[in-house]
């Protein structure tokens, strides 16, 4: 299982970084952070997102419009600009 850490900036867009990265050393300021699990699913060429816990380092929790926010942003801005053989690359649990 690959499970990432994120921090939804001021202006709603995810940041998406590793988990051994402390969120405080991403961002200052947001309005939600926690954790990830993400999946991308080749077939029908969409991610799907799972938001859990909370930034101590921020004092930020998960909300429950993160999995909407993400899974929007990287279906609508990441994989519109990215051809799928290149994200098969990629290691997605």
């Amino acid at each position: 299982m690959n499970i990432l850490k994120y921090i939804i900036n001021e202006e709603n867009i995810p940041i998406i970084f590793s988990e051994t990265i402390s969120h405080q050393d991403i961002l200052k300021k947001g309005i939600t952070a926690g954790y990830l699990i993400l999946n991308y699913e080749v077939e029908s060429n969409t991610f799907h997102v799972k938001c859990f816990g909370q930034s101590t380092s921020m004092h930020l929790t998960s909300s429950e419009t993160d999995e909407e926010i993400i899974t929007a942003y990287l279906n609508n801005q990441f994989i519109n600009t990215i051809p799928s053989s290149e994200l098969l690359g990629f290691d997605f649990v």
